[in-house]
C-alpha cells in the first residue's frame, strides 16, 4: 500500500492506496507553519495505519502545491504557502519517514497522473489538465507523457500574465482568490447564493467562466491538446460557469478544428492529487 498527501493552498488531503484505488482517506485544514504542517502529516499517516497491523507502507508521495526544481527534492516557490519557499521537503520528509520511500512532484502533475491512470483521461494522448482552486494549476501530457520542460516547471498556467500593467495572474480573476477578493466569502457561500438566484452571485460566476474560458483558449491556441481535463474545488461550480466558458472558447480559439477541444469534467474528487502522489511512488514516475 501506499500514501499519498496532496497539499494544497487550504488544506492538506491524503489517501492510503492499493492496487491504484483508495481505501482510506483524511482531510484536515492547512495549518500555519511549516512545523505544524510536518506533525499534521505525521498524525495523518500514523492515523492512517495504525488500527490495522497488517498494513505496510511501501511508499509515501506528496503532491505540492508550488514550483520544484528539477530533481524534485525541493519546494522553489510556493504563492499560496509561502512557508513552504526553499524548503527541502524531500530531504526533510525523508528523515522524518526513513522506512519509507518518499517522492515529490507538482501537484497538478500528480493530479494528471491520477486521471490518466484511472479517470477521464485513460483513453486519450494529448492532455491539459486544469485545478481550479484557491489557484491554477496546469499539467501537460503529450503522447501520454507528461511534459515537464527544462527546469521541471512546464504547464504553471495560473501565474500567466494576464494585465502587464498590475501584475495580475490569471488565477487572480479566474479561481477561489477571485470569489474572496469580490464577495468577501469562500466559494460554497457563493455558489449557494448563486443557485438561490443572488444577482451579484450569478453575475460573479458569469465572469468567472468567462475568464476561465478566455485562459482556456489560450491554452488551445498554445498546445493544441485533445482534450482540457478541470478538476479542483471550484469545478463543483461547471454549471454555472460552462456556458461562458464556451462562449469565451468559440470567440478567442484560432483553429475552427481546434474550437472542438473538448472539455471534460474530473470525477476523481477531492482527493484525486492524494492519489496521484500515491501513484506517482507506486509507479515510479520521478521527472527528470
Amino acid at each position: 500500500m501506499y500514501i499519498g498527501f496532496d497539499i494544497g493552498g487550504s488544506s492538506i488531503k491524503a489517501a492510503l492506496v492499493s492496487e491504484s484505488k483508495i481505501i482510506g482517506t483524511r482531510y484536515e485544514r492547512l495549518p500555519k507553519s511549516f512545523n505544524d504542517l510536518a506533525g499534521t502529516i505525521i498524525a495523518i499517516k500514523n492515523d492512517l495505519t495504525v488500527r490495522d497491523k497488517s498494513i505496510v507502507i511501501e511508499g509515501i508521495g506528496f503532491s505540492i502545491a508550488g514550483a520544484l526544481d528539477k530533481k524534485r527534492e525541493k519546494v522553489l516557490v510556493s504563492y499560496n504557502i509561502p512557508y513552504l519557499n526553499n524548503k527541502n521537503f524531500l530531504a526533510i520528509f525523508r528523515e522524518k519517514f526513513h522506512s519509507h520511500r518518499v517522492r515529490i512532484e507538482r501537484d497538478a502533475y500528480c493530479f494528471l497522473i491520477a486521471e490518466s491512470t484511472v479517470g477521464k483521461g485513460k483513453n486519450y494522448k494529448d492532455i491539459y489538465y486544469l485545478t481550479l482552486g484557491t489557484g491554477i494549476g496546469g499539467a501537460y501530457m503529450l503522447d501520454r507523457k507528461l511534459v515537464t520542460g527544462y527546469h521541471g516547471s512546464a504547464g504553471e498556467v495560473g501565474h500567466t500574465l494576464v494585465d502587464f500593467a498590475q501584475g495580475t495572474h490569471w488565477e487572480n480573476i479566474a479561481a477561489n482568490k477571485f470569489i474572496q477578493k469580490e464577495l468577501g466569502i469562500h466559494f460554497s457561500e457563493a455558489k449557494q447564493k448563486a443557485l438561490a438566484g443572488n444577482n451579484k452571485a450569478v453575475q460573479l460566476f458569469n465572469i468567472l467562466g468567462k475568464n476561465i474560458g478566455l485562459g482556456i483558449a489560450n491554452i488551445v491556441n498554445s498546445f493544441d491538446p485533445e482534450v482540457v481535463i478541470i478538476s479542483g474545488g471550484l469545478a463543483a461550480a461547471r454549471n454555472l460557469m460552462l456556458p461562458k466558458i464556451k462562449k469565451a472558447m468559440r470567440e478567442n480559439i484560432i483553429s475552427e478544428d481546434a474550437k472542438k477541444t473538448k472539455i471534460l469534467w474530473s470525477k476523481l474528487g477531492r482527493f484525486g492529487g492524494a492519489l496521484g502522489a500515491a501513484l506517482l511512488v507506486a509507479n515510479h514516475q520521478v521527472k527528470k
